[in-house]
């Protein structure tokens, strides 16, 4: 009978122990190397796997740290806190803790800890390093693993202690994101006509048309008030998003998605045509459209006016290529007031 081991020990100690008496030079066996790999086989880990950057938005940079535990106990170890000293260039920034759940008895429990940075915060450790184009962050800690009180005559100790340190670059950013060169193309008559079938509606078409998008800013009420709800007609747009970094990493963006609401009621969504990204500027060449017939009171106020209260949001990828971030998910969410001609 096998007492105060585990299967796991004596499966290690029976191949170490095949190993030494089938081997004819036993001289070369390093005895120290294999009481340690059976101890290891008793015991239960810690390891950090990785700091990778989770997400960039419009307001603060997401870090994930990736660890586990395991346990090749039979029984549960205990909870216990993971707490980490978070340095970035060398100073001390913050600290993080959260807490490692009770790991089963023969298993991994993934232990995944989120780091956020407000770019706020960070402003001060862009003037001291001002033209760097990444910042040095370090996660380092302890963790101490509680060994259940049946099990700590094997592993030797009532806890095991395990250092860990981690390091990953991050950009330095502080971007933002705008709406430039926004305009209204005024579908000619031929289209008006094929859309609407009959010379009625494409004459209530034009009007309203004209009325909308004229030089005189008068609304012309919603399209539905107008009798044109059931008129197959799209309206082009055409404008550009322009997303900046106002701090020093030259970013690249890819596969974005956005909506754009004005006056809190949905306009446009789309993809842009054209990503020009040049450094530190990503230039966004969007072409899409609206259908006249759900054009609403308050579409046609804001539209009438050139000016509205937007919300852009949507998401990307980014990615900064001169200090390997690979693809990173990129958020925004901006409000604000803009007017075109």
């Amino acid at each position: 009978m096998i007492q105060k081991t585990s299967l796991h020990s004596y499966i290690g100690i029976t191949l170490v122990t095949n190993l030494l008496f089938g081997c004819a030079q036993l001289q070369n066996v390093d005895l120290k190397k294999v009481k340690e790999k059976i101890e290891d086989l008793d015991k239960p880990s810690f390891i950090l796997e990785k700091v990778s950057i989770a997400e960039i938005n419009l307001s603060e940079i997401k870090l994930r740290v990736d660890s586990k535990v395991k346990n090749p106990y039979p029984i549960a170890l205990p909870a216990t806190n993971l707490e980490m000293n978070i340095l970035i260039e060398g100073q001390q920034f913050t600290k993080a803790k959260t807490k490692i759940p009770t790991v089963g008895g023969n298993s991994n429990k993934p232990v995944p800890v989120d780091l956020t940075f407000a770019y706020n915060d960070l402003a001060e450790l862009y003037k001291k390093v001002p033209g760097k184009i990444d910042l040095v962050v370090k996660v380092q800690g302890v963790v101490s693993l509680p060994i259940p009180e049946k099990y700590r005559a094997i592993a030797g100790a009532a806890s095991l202690d395990f250092p860990f340190e981690e390091e990953r670059k991050i950009p330095a950013v502080l971007p933002d994101i705008e709406i430039r060169n926004f305009k209204i193309i005024k579908p000619d008559p031929s289209s008006i006509l094929s859309s609407a079938g009959t010379e009625d509606l494409a004459k209530k078409a034009t009007t309203f048309l004209d009325t909308l998008l004229g030089p005189q800013k008068k609304s012309p009420g919603s399209a539905v008030t107008a009798g044109l709800s059931a008129l197959d007609l799209k309206v082009d747009t055409e404008f550009q998003i322009v997303l900046k970094n106002r701090a020093t990493s030259r970013l690249q963006f890819s596969e974005f998605e956005f909506e754009l609401t004005l006056e809190k009621e949905k306009f446009l969504t789309g993809q842009p045509v054209r990503i020009e990204n040049q450094g530190q500027e990503s230039i966004l060449s969007v072409r899409t459209s609206f259908p006249l017939g759900t054009v609403t009171q308050g579409i046609a106020n804001a539209v009438s006016k050139r000016s509205a209260a937007f919300r852009l949001s949507g998401k990307a990828t980014t990615e900064a290529p001169e200090i390997g971030t690979g693809q990173v998910p990129f958020k925004f969410d901006k409000s604000g007031s803009f007017s075109w001609n």
